[in-house]
């Protein structure tokens, strides 16, 4: 009988821990620090659970040559067979977005659960403080058992106060691991000299992220302003860009807030018209009014993005140098991570619960061997 440790009851932890279920030679034992699994798997996709995209690709990571592999090892189609043998049944939006059927999050994390499988046994409100090997087992602080695994599958410290992000993770500073440093990622920007009148407005827009005269990203979707800045899903994603760039100097956003005819002839409008108010958000006409701005051209200098508790996932993590393609810690023979800890990260739209689903897919089959 083989004893595996499950460090984080998040979305990877609990796949990881329903996929061992499955063999009756392993007892798992899952350590989560917080009073409920799959905390952050409940609030994914606005309490729906957006769980992976149907169209999957490298370019959508900010490790895209690393990850490519993976795609091909455990691709959309396969994940959702998993998830199909389950129980779970799944939709698809236009674009790709896959959901439980349910719309509902607390389906999946339910569809996960094995509080009552005999071979998993749950420590809720459980610290993980200390990880050692002893005689070619883990130790977990004190506990009475000693594991032949442990896969460590706690994520980052995104969406968490500043007072619980201290000592995140503390256990593993003995291991000396290269790192790189947690960045908020999928987060809403701060913007330098910012109407605040515009506070509450939701439009939609073709966003765009330039460096200097270079277009990083583009795309279309809904934003908001907030007191201070930016967000919504496009945002988001223009996020993600932004800190794959070595430097920050000199960027900003870009909106075209004629998003249903990109090229529609502003000038003969108003001509026409004499007022854009049947064109733009009743607060964006009431800015223009007041001092007229190039409507397909707005642009918002980046002051900074807001902080790690209003990021819905991290850039930065442990270096993928540290793993081989099992996500088995190459200088700790028995550790394994999983999911958001590591470097990788993804756009919204279900790519980085993929991964957490994905790379605990991988572990489960190299432990079943």
């Amino acid at each position: 009988m083989r004893h595996i440790a499950i460090i984080g009851a998040g979305a990877s932890g609990l796949f990881l821990s329903k996929k061992l279920s499955e063999h009756a030679d392993v007892q798992v034992y899952v350590f989560e620090k917080c009073k409920h699994v799959g905390t952050k798997l409940r609030a994914s996709g606005g309490g729906k659970a957006n769980i992976f995209n149907e169209h999957l690709r490298p370019d959508c990571y900010n490790q895209s040559q690393w990850i490519a592999p993976l795609l091909e090892q455990v691709s959309a189609s396969r994940l959702r067979s998993e998830f199909d043998r389950m129980g779970l049944a799944l939709v698809t939006d236009e674009e790709g977005r896959v959901y439980p059927s349910t719309q509902f999050s607390q389906t999946v994390v339910d569809i996960l659960s094995t509080a009552y499988c005999p071979q998993v046994h749950f420590e809720m409100e459980y610290e993980v403080r200390q990880l050692v090997q002893k005689n070619g087992k883990w130790q977990i602080n004190d506990y009475p058992i000693r594991f032949d695994h442990v896969v460590i599958a706690t994520g980052t410290p995104a969406n968490m106060i500043a007072k619980n992000r201290k000592g995140y993770n503390g256990f593993l500073t003995d291991f000396n691991l290269k790192t790189n440093p947690f960045q908020p990622s999928l987060v809403g920007f701060k913007i330098a000299s910012y109407p605040k009148q515009l506070s509450g407005c939701r439009t939609k827009v073709i966003a765009s992220l330039y460096q200097g005269n270079r277009l990083i990203h583009e795309e279309a979707g809904e934003v908001t302003f907030k007191d201070d800045g930016i967000s919504g899903i496009v945002i988001l994603n223009l996020s993600a860009y932004y800190h794959r760039l070595a430097s920050k100097e000199n960027c900003y956003l870009q909106l075209n807030l004629i998003y249903h005819q990109p090229d529609y002839n502003i000038e003969q409008h108003l001509q026409q018209f004499h007022t854009l108010k049947g064109l733009l958000h009743p607060k964006l006409n009431d800015l223009y009014n007041q001092q007229p701005f190039d409507v397909k051209r707005y642009k918002l200098a980046i002051l900074d993005t807001y902080e790690i508790e209003y990021a819905q996932v991290c850039h930065g993590g442990i270096d993928l140098c540290e793993i081989d393609t099992q996500f088995a810690l190459k200088r700790f023979p028995g550790l394994f991570v999983t999911g958001e800890l590591l470097d990788v990260d993804g756009l919204c739209g279900g790519y980085n619960l993929y991964f957490a689903f994905a790379s605990a897919l991988v572990v489960a089959e190299h432990l079943q061997h």
